[in-house]
């Protein structure tokens, strides 16, 4: 990683990055309110173990929700992140190179994806994502855990994978919610996302335009974003 993409990734002092591009990566939320609670840590699943836990989390808290539950990917063209806390997986998101393999999303939004690339933006998407919220329990953790591996996902995106622009397919109830913490734009009207089983809405967002932590009242949770 450059100089450059470094201090991009390290601009929030709330964070102690490790460079994207090791194995192990790995970003570690520092100066919680609570000293007792022990921060998250964020890294890039990149082992066997870590990506059946995580898409073990995926099924139950989409499945407990009645949407479908699709088997993740294998191969190239997808990084998962993943946030632990005592060394148990705690949340999930994975974001989807555009550049290198077809996008969920253009299953359903074929011709606005299409828009984007025609204007060469490079894109990623991202998906299943799942917050263990039993775990956190007792704890306030959960909204800050939401927002920050949301965050920590688009900062991956735009520097790690040079993308310029992102694509999410949403739970329609709760476009505004990514639309207030995010600064994302609807794109299109609602449709039938076949993979889950339900309707959504399809979400744009400039990697550039990335906000800081803490810029809207409310924080994403579990069945908004489109697995």
């Amino acid at each position: 990683m450059t100089a450059s993409a470094q201090h991009h990734a390290t601009n929030d002092a709330r964070f102690v990055p490790f460079p994207l591009h090791r194995a192990r990566a790995k970003l570690f939320l520092t100066g919680h309110s609570d000293t007792a609670v022990q921060p998250f840590e964020f890294m890039i699943a990149t082992d066997s173990a870590h990506l059946e836990s995580a898409a073990g989390l995926v099924t139950r808290c989409y499945g407990g929700r009645g949407y479908s539950v699709a088997d993740p990917e294998s191969g190239t063209g997808e990084t998962t992140l993943i946030a632990r806390r005592d060394g148990r997986i705690v949340g999930t998101i994975t974001v989807r190179c555009g550049v290198r393999v077809k996008l969920h999303a253009e299953a359903g939004f074929a011709e606005h994806v299409g828009e984007l690339r025609q204007h060469e933006c490079r894109l990623v998407e991202y998906t299943r994502f799942a917050i263990d919220r039993d775990a956190l329990a007792g704890s306030a953790g959960d909204t800050d855990l939401a927002t920050e591996l949301i965050r920590r996902a688009l900062l991956l995106g735009r520097i790690a994978m040079d993308a310029t622009d992102c694509v999410i397919e949403v739970n329609p109830r709760h476009a505004r919610c990514y639309q207030r913490q995010f600064g994302v734009r609807q794109f299109g009207q609602e449709r039938t996302c076949e993979r889950v089983g339900t309707t959504a809405r399809l979400l744009h967002l400039d990697l550039n335009r990335v906000r800081p932590a803490g810029c809207g009242a409310q924080t994403p949770s579990i069945g908004h974003m489109m697995q």
